[in-house]
């Protein structure tokens, strides 16, 4: 009897990660043209939905929720191009069948004395996470043009959901920015306009929007609002201070990640300090700091990580490091730099690692519990174990034994991959 119970237990601490596993859902991007689903457990092959062929060369345009519904939508964004002029068309398969959306892009010009007034409206559609119905985000902007020139702009941030056809139109917030004088004569160099960051699953119960200016050489943050969902009611909380790049959140949106870019402009690639920052309830946690892990103030490379996600019980974030040089090609010194051979010699190292994925523990000195050179991050199947691309294969990880379960998914890039 004690050796049937004993048993029973192991058997019982083995089947847990293969149910954990059976809660997600891992997607890959095939060359031909297909997003295949796959058992993380197992990795067996469950499914194929065909995409249409523009998903293939933009896949950043692609999301899917756990539901299985798949969304191919590039986001659209301030002034036009020529083409999104004409039309453009949101791609969404509902789990069973593909059907085509109206993003509704819009152009207009009208004569105001000697200038021309440039009315434009770019929505972006972005599944639910109950699959229920779409999200939609858009920046409309009044423009005021002369020859060419843009003059001043006003703008404003529009949120609403529909349902899964486009239709029955529910208006959620919006937001209007002061009227803003576009002093380099093009407004994107000038103008913020909103940006949304939403979960990799789709809206829930809230979503990030940003106040984003692209700016001339770099981009600038003007200001940041966790938007919840309150009783069918959106309402705002601003940030303190703006935050940067999003990159994943707790499922509640308490606690969020962000990563700091480098200021680096003209040319040069490291003029201030990668960070990842863990924003938590009450505290803020630096999980990646270039300055202090690769000491390379002297040389025109930046390490900063490419990806970053929290694991399900928030017990720790991973994150993939990369850089903008190789080991093998020639590093210049940085625009203040002086000549090291010992900094250049330790760079030089810590590139022939990357990418790797490093995983440290959320709180207030977070300790690095696994580093794994030449791998990119997926994502989290369970607390414990994570998805890698190590060699073009998909591999799960885990983090507390240290065991490897090999799969023979190929994987060219890790942008083609989605584990929700």
């Amino acid at each position: 009897m004690i050796r049937l119970i004993r048993n029973l237990a192991i058997l019982a601490v083995l089947l847990v990660p293969a149910a954990l596993a059976q809660q997600k859902h891992l997607w890959v991007v095939r060359d031909t043209g297909e997003l295949v689903e796959y058992d993380p457990a197992t990795f067996a092959l469950k499914q194929r939905v065909k995409l249409p062929p523009e998903a293939l060369k933009s896949p950043a345009g692609l999301s899917v929720n756990r539901l299985g519904q798949i969304l191919f939508a590039p986001a659209a964004t301030l002034p036009l191009s020529e083409d999104d002029q004409s039309g453009r068309k949101a791609w969404f398969w509902d789990g069973h069948a593909a059907s085509t959306l109206d993003q509704s892009l819009s152009h207009k010009v009208a004569e105001t004395g000697s200038n021309q007034a440039v009315t434009e409206l770019a929505p972006t559609p972005y599944l639910s996470a109950d699959g229920k119905h779409l999200f939609w985000f858009a920046n409309e902007q009044r423009r005021l043009e002369r020859e060419e020139v843009d003059l001043s702009t006003t703008t404003t941030w529009h949120a609403w959901q529909t349902d899964l056809s486009g239709g029955g139109r529910e208006d959620l917030t919006s937001t209007k920015l002061p009227e803003c004088r576009c002093t380099t004569g093009s407004c994107e160099e000038t103008c913020p306009v909103g940006v949304v960051w939403i979960p990799e699953t789709g809206v829930d119960t809230f979503f990030v929007m940003n106040l984003f200016v692209a700016g001339q050489t770099t981009p600038a943050y003007k200001g940041s609002s966790l938007y919840k969902n309150d009783g069918g009611k959106w309402a705002a909380t601003a940030f303190s201070d703006p935050l940067h790049r999003v990159v994943d959140a707790s499922t509640d949106g308490s606690t969020i990640v962000e990563a700091v870019p480098d200021t680096g402009c003209c040319g040069w690639s490291n003029q201030s300090n990668d960070q990842t920052i863990v924003h938590a309830p009450g505290k803020t946690i630096t999980v990646f700091d270039e300055q202090a892990t690769y000491k390379n103030p002297d040389y025109d490379v930046s390490f900063y990580t490419a990806n970053a996600r929290l694991s399900p019980d928030l017990a720790h974030v991973a994150m993939t490091i990369t850089a903008t040089a190789q080991t093998n090609k020639p590093i210049q010194e940085a625009q203040q730099g002086q000549a090291s051979p010992e900094e250049l010699q330790r760079i030089r190292k810590s590139l022939a690692e990357l990418p790797a994925v490093a995983v440290k523990t959320v709180e207030d000195t977070p300790q690095q519990v696994v580093f794994l050179p030449h791998a990119t991050l997926i994502g989290w199947i369970s607390d414990k174990e994570m998805l890698i691309a190590e060699n073009h294969l998909l591999v799960a990880y885990n983090i507390a034994t240290k065991a490897r379960r090999k799969s023979a998914v190929r994987l060219e890039d890790a942008t083609r991959a989605f584990l929700e």
